[in-house]
């Protein structure tokens, strides 16, 4: 029980020392997944640092923050924190490694002038602005002392928004071909995503935002400089587009409803569809299916 305290303990403070503020938090105990007090005699205890060798210190914190607020009771169960290593870290990894490949071959170098934001595709301009906004987000919930929402709003992120519908939808542009401006925009728009992340994830998982951040930032800024002597994101307003987040979202609802449905009918996602048919309750609503029709 106390290995668990001082591992929670730990996360605490480093979230909030990482922010400048300076805090003392009361924590709840680490439960077994069934809600019991955790006792050797019951046979339900779980050694933690034989845990943190297994899943490793990140995934476990990970886990731990974003399962439940740190004063609150955690029913701790190991699947919880596979399930984390693999759709949280393991889609992080993925994404980067993406990044990576085609950065190589390409000779990516982030130093380049920006491509104006103005200039940038609808998709790169909406991920740019779906990113400012939850760096607001997260800064708010860290500010009022709750790292499990603001944990939670950064796998939503990297999971649902930047690899599952930006990199997929963008694939072909890092594919062959020169360096044109649309290809580096993508190349900067997915490093800035990435870098950001890196920095956002740092108070609760130290370790692999720092190797994140040391292998994208060595070779564009030609030193290892930790993510923990970097300042934390600021919010730009100017590329926010509150409007172009809607829209997308209603596109990625739609595509999800879809997909729902051909799963039922056990329809293939690569046999196209002739027709679908879409119900809208208002103009608002209907002008917002049209503006992402060709994207759907």
């Amino acid at each position: 029980t106390r290995g668990w305290f001082f591992t929670l303990h730990a996360i605490a403070g480093m979230i909030f020392d990482n922010v400048a503020y300076k805090s003392v938090i009361s924590n709840g105990l680490v439960l077994d997944k069934n809600g019991n007090k955790m006792s050797k005699r019951l046979g339900n205890a779980v050694d933690p640092f034989g845990a943190i060798e297994k899943y490793g210190i990140d995934p476990l914190r990970w886990y731990m923050i974003s399962n439940s607020s740190p004063w609150d009771n955690l029913k701790f169960d190991t699947d919880g924190v596979e399930e984390v290593s693999r759709k949280f870290f393991g889609t992080l990894y993925n994404t980067y490694s993406f990044f990576a490949l085609y950065a190589n071959v390409d000779g990516f170098d982030n130093s380049a002038p920006q491509v104006e934001f103005a200039k940038r595709p609808e998709i790169d301009r909406w991920i740019l602005s779906l990113l400012n906004s939850l760096i607001a987000e997260v800064d708010k919930q860290l500010t009022e002392h709750e790292p499990t929402k603001a944990a939670r709003a950064i796998s939503e992120f990297v999971g649902d928004n930047l690899s599952n519908w930006y990199v997929r939808l963008n694939r072909k542009r890092f594919w062959g071909g020169e360096m044109n401006e649309d290809k580096l925009s993508a190349y900067q728009t997915l490093y800035t995503c990435l870098e950001t992340i890196a920095l956002l994830i740092a108070p609760v998982s130290p370790f692999y935002a720092d190797q994140l951040y040391r292998d994208l930032t060595k070779v564009t800024r030609g030193e290892e400089k930790s993510v923990h002597l970097a300042f934390f994101p600021k919010v730009d307003e100017s590329v926010i587009n509150k409007n172009l987040e809607d829209q997308m979202k209603v596109a990625q609802d739609i595509t999800s409803m879809v997909l729902s449905l051909r799963r039922k009918k056990n329809l293939k996602v690569r046999q196209p569809l002739t027709t679908i048919m879409i119900p809208v309750f208002d103009e608002k609503q209907k002008s917002e299916v049209e503006a992402m029709s060709a994207l759907i």
